[in-house]
């Protein structure tokens, strides 16, 4: 298994570098930080154009991937829209284009796929009531009405829900769990834009109370859809691993830089030490956090035996792994790093709010001792 990316997706990681740096830097973010809509619909298309919402869309329906493993070219934009906190729900479309692509009829891929490949339609996900994976989250509940489903119920912590043109909700059937596309404007439906940490970023509590939806809404069949959530969890985890290593990776750059710049004594306090041994630990731990996401996204891509525990892997560890270097970043800088004006700061609210979404990193754990359980007694 190589863990490095080749010629093409390395050229698609610097293209997605080059493109943020000049059109969506930090700087340009921190102007809307306190504003209510905070991602550029503009840069959102300019984005989609260089691949980032076509890598799991097949080509027949308009998309189309860099190499012949669309994950791993995702987990290289990915790891550079963590390195600029990129605030557009990226990840959360993506998870919405496979559940089409895979589960979709013709008529749902029609409708959806090419306007999500295009940028002209921003998907996200309303998971659960906690915004975790956990299929006992899931606080939607779909109940036969009219001729269709109606939906009751809350989901938490869903990505640009004020922003988005296509809502995926899992909801529990009497059958079992289910996936739905829901409009965002359907009667019955309020969204809530909630305060967050991450200023970075927006999450909202989407409610329905009596939605009601034509039985077309239904992504495959009605109860059938735990093999589907599965697979949107194992998606979920590996890009969010790989933003949250890109983002590490920039903490530990800016900090390195300030290490050698800033001079007390006479002398750059990265010269000291105590800095030296902290900036070595950041460096392994950044190590560390590259290779669990790399390796969850390759064992996905190529569907190994070892995928399900890689993926709880980087679910456990790359996440607290960014949350120390960026703790440790803020700390090496000192005073200034509780500055406004440091960007420090943005991205220990970006790690500490990625700890709790979409599984916080105990869940992923006992996750994989689950899995190693079962494993052993297999072998057994």
């Amino acid at each position: 298994m190589d863990f490095a990316f080749d010629d093409d997706q390395e050229l698609l990681r610097e293209t997605t570098r080059r493109y943020l740096e000049e059109r969506h830097p930090i700087a340009a973010l921190r102007p809307r930080l306190e504003a209510p809509r905070i991602f550029d619909r503009a840069v959102w298309r300019e984005g989609a154009a260089l691949g980032w919402t076509s890598m799991l869309v097949p080509e027949e329906s308009g998309g189309g991937s860099v190499t012949d493993q669309p994950l791993v070219d995702l987990v290289a934009i990915a790891g550079e829209l963590g390195r600029a906190l990129h605030p557009g729900p990226v990840l959360e479309t993506n998870v919405v284009a496979d559940a089409i692509a895979t589960r979709g009829t013709e008529a749902q891929r029609k409708e959806s796929l090419d306007a999500i490949v295009r940028g002209d339609c921003v998907a996200t996900w309303c998971a659960s009531g906690d915004g975790s994976l956990a299929p006992e989250a899931i606080e939607v509940t779909a109940r036969p009405q009219g001729q269709g489903l109606g939906l009751d119920g809350v989901a938490r912590f869903v990505r640009d829900a004020h922003e988005a043109d296509l809502l995926l909700v899992h909801a529990q059937a009497p059958s079992g769990p289910t996936m739905l596309l829901v409009p965002p404007d359907a009667a019955g439906l309020e969204v809530r834009v909630l305060t967050s940490l991450d200023l970075t970023r927006r999450f909202c509590e989407v409610s329905f109370t009596g939605v009601e939806v034509p039985a077309h809404a239904v992504l495959g069949e009605i109860g059938g859809a735990a093999p589907a959530l599965e697979r949107a969890q194992r998606i979920a985890t590996v890009l969010q691993a790989a933003e949250a290593a890109g983002a590490a990776e920039r903490s530990f750059e800016t900090t390195l830089r300030y290490a050698k710049d800033r001079v007390q004594f006479g002398r750059a306090i990265g010269s000291f030490q105590a800095i030296k041994h902290r900036l070595a630990d950041l460096l392994i731990a950044l190590e560390g956090a590259r290779a669990a996401a790399w390796y969850a996204a390759l064992a996905v891509a190529d569907d190994t035996a070892q995928r399900d525990e890689a993926v709880a892997i980087a679910g456990s560890e790359v996440r607290d792994a960014a949350s120390f270097i960026a703790g440790e970043s803020l700390q090496i800088h000192g005073g200034v790093g509780f500055t406004w004006e440091y960007d420090v700061h943005l991205f220990l609210r970006r790690a500490k709010t990625d700890q709790l979404l979409y599984g916080s990193p105990s869940w992923h754990r006992e996750r994989l001792c689950r899995l190693v359980e079962a494993g052993v007694e297999e072998d057994a």
